[in-house]
């Protein structure tokens, strides 16, 4: 007989197309999770999934059922938040999501003075590439993302969370030591250090330079932001962050820091959330103490 619990495997193993990753995150062995699958199976008279190679993919059959448990699971998250919010703020989990540059030099003090006034409250935080972290916000696996760029899409409600200066930074030792500012121009005889595709930070930069008619010649890309600034001060090349992001590097003497002549660039962060989703008692607390802490942008 089909269960809820079967119906929950089937989902994870659907979305991550693994029964590897899904034995992990549902804390199984893989001959647990099969045995489930087959016996879903048996169930419906039906291939559910397709095995190529250490990869699993949905049949057309297991598309139908893994739609149906996506909507399954969005009630059953909908209806647990608010029989939460019947018994007020006293448990409960709160997941966020955050981009490499906000999840490690914003969100942390948010989260810590969160932790501080509602210690019953268990505070979750994914740190991952800012487009990764809107679609789980989208998919409904996030309550609240933050983001370094913007995210066109009707699902979403985003707001600027935070407002920063864009910076170039150099080892200590290039040329550019003594000076205290350059223009974008001038970054195209350079060798410059970029985070992935998918970073907030590389969107920005990338829309920057484009307005100012720049196209790098020599690029080299890194992870993320702590990656980038670990090959600057190796000498690899230079780049374009968030002065946030830099701040102790660069009074540790690790960096040096130059303004940006052109108009003084600034980035976004935002705090994005479904617009569908039902906004707990908790989700009203942390959005507030985002007002509270920043206003309508830092």
């Amino acid at each position: 007989m089909m269960n809820l619990n079967q119906l929950r495997i089937f989902h994870i193993t659907a979305g991550l197309n693994s029964f590897t990753k899904a034995s992990r995150e549902l804390c199984l062995t893989q001959p647990g999770i099969s045995k489930h699958i087959k016996q879903l199976e048996e169930h419906f008279g039906i291939r559910l999934f397709d095995r190529l190679g250490k990869k699993v993919v949905p049949t057309q059959a297991g598309e139908v059922l893994y739609q149906a448990t996506r909507e399954i699971f969005e009630l059953l998250d909908d209806a647990t938040a608010k029989l939460n919010d019947l018994k007020g703020m006293t448990g409960g989990t709160l997941k966020l999501g955050a981009s490499f540059t906000a999840g490690v030099y914003l969100i942390p003090e948010l989260v810590g003075k969160f932790q501080a006034r509602y210690p019953e409250i268990e505070t979750l935080l994914e740190i991952d590439l800012s487009d990764k972290i809107a679609r789980k916000v989208i998919a409904n696996e996030l309550d609240i993302g933050f983001i370094g760029a913007p995210v066109s899409d009707d699902r979403l409600v985003s707001e600027v969370l935070f407002r920063d200066e864009l910076v170039t930074i150099i080892p200590t030792n290039h040329p550019w030591k003594k000076r205290k500012s350059v223009t974008f121009p001038e970054l195209e005889s350079e060798k410059v250090v970029l985070a992935s595709k998918g970073s907030g930070t590389r969107s920005v930069v990338e829309e920057c330079l484009a307005t100012a008619g720049v196209s790098l010649k020599r690029t080299v890309e890194f992870g993320n932001t702590e990656s980038v600034k670990k090959a600057v001060i190796a000498g690899m090349g230079i780049s374009v962050i968030s002065k946030a992001a830099v701040r102790g590097e660069v009074a540790g003497g690790l960096l040096k820091l130059l303004h940006l002549s052109d108009s003084t660039p600034t980035r976004d962060f935002y705090y994005a959330f479904h617009k569908d989703k039902y906004k707990t008692q908790t989700t009203r607390a942390l959005l507030d103490l985002i007002t509270e802490m920043w206003g309508e942008a830092g």
